[in-house]
């Protein structure tokens, strides 16, 4: 159980995303029944510094792992989870965000549904080029984030206990 944990953290923290991200400007979304919600300042620096970090703990991905996804639509993905209540990330200029085994994705947003009452997700990001799905994210991380300072007053209420869970292991 150590190790996993060692594993996990020495991912988290190889995820150097922060550096780039926040030297530009960004803008963030929160969408709730089909509106856009006001969020807080920390809400919006905790989006931009966390959810990148969070699609950098990601083991699989579209690109890489084409055959995982094959029966996804990415564009129809796109459009319904960015139709639903989502979190979503927009850069200036796309970035390279680092994953697991040295691999790099670029990415200019990042979208995180919010539509699913049991747990956050799809996590999708795009750049000029393609749409890419990622799966076999840090479960606990997530969770961490949707349950963060001024995240949490705008996510779903069905989240909040995720959010007890969290905060009964903190």
């Amino acid at each position: 159980m150590h190790a996993k944990w060692l594993v996990l953290l020495s991912v988290v923290a190889s995820a150097n995303v922060s550096d780039p991200i926040l030297a530009q400007p960004a803008e963030v979304t929160v969408a709730r029944n089909g509106r856009n919600v006001l969020i807080s300042e920390v809400a919006r620096r905790s989006i931009i510094e966390e959810m990148p970090r969070l699609f950098a703990t990601c083991s699989l991905n579209s690109r890489d792992h084409p055959a995982i996804f094959q029966f996804w639509n990415l564009e129809t993905a796109w459009g319904k989870v960015h139709n639903e209540d989502h979190i979503h990330l927009r850069l200036d200029r796309a970035v390279d965000l680092e994953l697991p085994g040295s691999r790099t994705m670029r990415v200019g947003e990042l979208m995180l549904g919010l539509g699913e009452p049991s747990f956050p997700g799809p996590e999708l990001s795009r750049d000029e080029r393609s749409i890419v799905a990622y799966v076999k994210c840090s479960g606990y991380e997530l969770m961490k984030f949707v349950c963060a300072p001024g995240i949490k007053d705008v996510v779903p209420e069905a989240y909040h206990e995720l959010c007890r869970y969290i905060d009964g292991r903190e």
